[in-house]
């Protein structure tokens, strides 16, 4: 019988969605399942790269469920409820809330009452937008997975997990020192993409795709502003507007003239395919080392990316997979360089294809994965 596992996630960034749902004029009459589909195909965040391996091996029943997304939840009740879901939700608001309703309260017991239904064996929360307290009273019966490779969010706490997955070393030995198995587990790419992509001229000169702000991403943001200025740049992204100094984006003008923006998925895979070079900064996050998603979905996308130099780079990578820059004078001159040499630029951004899915592919990473849950299952079941 093959396990069963529910993946929490989240399309990111949310209001890329929001965008979204308002192109679709069919999306009332769509089933959960079909839904669920197209917020797949969406390519955003994690897709279903952990889910769909993990069914390829023959072992699992995984599915998605989707977060932060108010149509999701209401097309679960739907399923969960019938014609009755709306007078549910009624009853459910009224009862918990004193006749003031509350989405928090109702999304909570929609996802309880699903999880009762499907009973996994497995809840693997990838995204942390709930408290790591909801998913306690689930946990004699199912193994508990966490993966975080982000600042610690609010409401979470490392002992609330069976396991907890991170591509951080520093997260590593702070949540074993919790008493909590924790496990290195790459970033990645799935090689479906490739095929989802146009090859197409080059439409871009220097991109940046992500979050910018006065926060999470002071330095960079700094940086990146000043070197927009002085090359052919564009970004997208979102600007974090949580936290930091209050200054929005119309403050620092040259972000605010190069912003293009919002994208995420494979919107953003064929924005990294169309262009010359894509950079990528990590300054404010991980301690300076150089491992984030980003990494591995423009080498897989088969782009040319220009990354800070980080000091976990010898020995992970080869030399010839993309270029790194020190600070700005030498960023815009590796810039000026790449820009004149494209037969070099392309044959790394090839080599950076080729490695990422020799070594970073989904279908392994779903692999070893699998037997980690495996194992953790067959412990748990001992023990209990």
């Amino acid at each position: 019988m093959k396990r069963k596992l529910i993946k929490f996630d989240i399309i990111h960034p949310p209001e890329y969605l929001a965008q979204k749902k308002q192109s679709w004029p069919d999306i009332n009459s769509l089933s959960l399942g079909e839904y669920r589909e197209r917020l797949i195909r969406l390519r955003s965040n994690y897709s279903d790269f952990y889910t769909y391996h993990l069914n390829q091996t023959g072992e699992w029943d995984a599915e998605e469920f989707f977060l932060l997304d108010d149509t999701f939840l209401e097309k679960t009740a739907q399923e969960l409820f019938g014609s009755y879901h709306k007078l549910k939700k009624q009853w459910y608001s009224r009862k918990n809330t004193r006749l003031r309703f509350n989405p928090g309260h109702w999304r909570d017991y929609v996802i309880d009452q699903y999880i009762q239904k499907v009973k996994p064996d497995v809840i693997f929360v990838r995204s942390q937008p709930i408290s790591s307290r909801f998913w306690q009273k689930y946990r004699k019966n199912t193994l508990l997975v966490s993966r975080l490779s982000a600042r610690l969010p609010f409401s979470w706490h490392p002992n609330h997990w069976d396991i907890i997955y991170t591509d951080q070393p520093d997260f590593k030995t702070f949540f074993e020192l919790h008493g909590v198995p924790t496990i290195i587990n790459n970033q990645g790419f799935d090689a479906r993409i490739i095929t989802e992509l146009e090859v197409r001229e080059k439409k871009y000169e220097v991109i940046f795709v992500g979050g910018l702000g006065t926060q999470n991403f002071s330095k960079r943001t700094t940086f990146i502003n000043s070197v927009a200025s002085k090359t052919n740049f564009k970004w997208w992204g979102y600007w974090w507007k949580y936290g930091g100094d209050g200054r929005k984006m119309e403050e620092f003008p040259a972000l605010h003239q190069t912003f293009h923006g919002l994208t995420s998925g494979l919107e953003m895979f064929q924005i990294y395919k169309d262009s010359k070079i894509v950079m990528n900064d990590y300054v404010d996050t991980a301690n300076g080392i150089g491992f984030n998603q980003r990494m591995f979905e423009v080498m897989g996308c088969g782009a040319f990316m220009l990354t800070r130099e980080a000091p976990n780079f010898k020995g992970l990578f080869p030399d010839d997979v993309f270029a790194t820059y020190k600070n700005e004078r030498d960023f815009l001159d590796k810039v000026q360089y790449f820009l004149t040499h494209e037969k070099e630029r392309e044959e790394i951004a090839q080599n950076a294809q080729r490695f990422v899915i020799e070594n970073y592919d989904y279908t392994s990473i779903a692999q070893d994965f699998s037997q980690d849950l495996i194992q953790s299952l067959a412990a748990k079941s001992t023990n209990s």
